[in-house]
């Protein structure tokens, strides 16, 4: 019993302390500026404006995806898949283009009005194309996933790719060497 109230006052405790926290303004004996949580001869309490908050991003999910009214278009095709990267793959570009290609089987049906949309890490890449094949450019350094959708004439989605994950390194300026680079520095010319 004794157990449960200690519990009980130390929770009180704590919860009374965070909202009667403050803070409080004051001037040293030398003219600097002090701010404390403590109140001090002739500190005056400071007025804060409320934390700021960012909600957080929302993202689709990274899963083959079929549309709810295709029709006889989601049959079409049988597979769809990112050729370029391969899986969990490291590529090395220092400007950080993203080769991508697709397989499909059968082609797509440009007739038809067929078109492939790009995807990197949820967020459409371009505008959607014909072309089985785009380089993603300036891509951040760091581990991503890609994806495909087909999108019929009127921009409904008719099947998706399952995402593919790679790793892109880009070389810093801050380490010019690299991993088994010259052992030497450059030297500084003289004027």
């Amino acid at each position: 019993m004794i157990k449960k109230h200690l519990i009980s006052a130390t929770a009180l405790l704590l919860v009374s302390g965070s909202a009667t926290a403050a803070v409080y303004k004051s001037v040293d004996a030398e003219g600097n500026t002090v701010y404390t949580d403590e109140p001090a001869a002739g500190a005056k309490p400071v007025d804060l404006p409320p934390l700021s908050t960012i909600p957080p991003p929302t993202y689709s999910p990274a899963v083959s995806k079929k549309p709810e009214a295709a029709g006889e278009d989601s049959a079409v095709y049988q597979s769809i898949n990112i050729i370029e990267p391969a899986p969990d793959a490291t590529l090395r570009d220092n400007t950080g283009a993203v080769p991508v290609k697709v397989g499909i089987d059968p082609p797509l049906k440009a007739t038809a009005g067929h078109r492939f949309q790009f995807y990197l890490d949820g967020q459409t890449q371009g505008k959607p194309t014909r072309s089985s094949k785009i380089v993603i450019a300036n891509v951040n350094r760091g581990t991503h996933n890609v994806e495909v959708a087909v999108l019929d004439a009127e921009g409904r989605e008719i099947t998706r790719s399952s995402p593919v994950q790679f790793h892109l390194h880009r070389q810093s300026i801050n380490f010019p060497r690299g991993p088994g680079g010259p052992a030497t520095l450059p030297v500084p010319r003289a004027n």
